[in-house]
């Protein structure tokens, strides 16, 4: 991604997931906001991007941050704002992953997986998405296997935040475990 473009991806995870009210913007429930108003306030932070920037950085982004819908943008997922974005509930895949530090590891199999300071725990289908997260946590992260289906299955609710990323208010310990093969 152009150097441009990740100024203008890091300004609109500021403003989508942690801080509308800095730049003027009111989130709808469904966490969007009208790609004009972004825009707009995005320049007015000293960020310049037109509607058509929005558009290409979220089409060309690989981490599928952002979704427009129409004349509306939101982040996906990632969200700490104090209002809870409202995630439709899904079916989740059978067995997602999170990866972490050891030490978080360790409290993750004691406590369960929480959101910390986002409003959802991330999770993700993907082994190799989920140590890339782990590794800003750790150089040598540990990946925990999530039996989601009978998580799931028991009551335990899952949201999307995209078609790799899967949301939970929280995962119950006894659902986690150190994954310990080696692919």
């Amino acid at each position: 991604m152009p150097r441009r473009d990740t100024s203008i991806s890091k300004a609109m995870s500021h403003a989508l997931r942690h801080e509308p009210g800095a730049y003027g913007l009111e989130l709808g429930s469904d966490g969007s906001v009208p790609l004009a108003d972004l825009a707009d306030a995005l320049a007015q932070s000293g960020v310049e991007a037109t509607v058509a920037d929005l558009r290409r950085v979220v089409a060309e982004s690989d981490k599928q941050r952002f979704a427009v819908e129409g004349d509306r943008i939101r982040a996906q997922y990632g969200h700490s704002t104090d209002e809870r974005i409202v995630k439709p509930s899904i079916v989740p895949q059978p067995v997602l992953w999170h990866a972490t530090s050891p030490a978080a590891a360790e409290s993750i199999l004691r406590d369960g997986l929480l959101p910390m300071g986002r409003q959802y725990a991330h999770l993700t289908t993907d082994r190799d998405l989920a140590m890339q997260a782990g590794r800003r946590k750790s150089p040598a992260p540990v990946l925990l296997r999530v039996d989601a289906a009978r998580a799931h299955q028991e009551g335990v609710e899952f949201s999307e935040g995209h078609d790799r990323v899967t949301l939970a208010l929280l995962v119950p310990a006894r659902y986690i475990s150190a994954d310990d093969s080696r692919s």
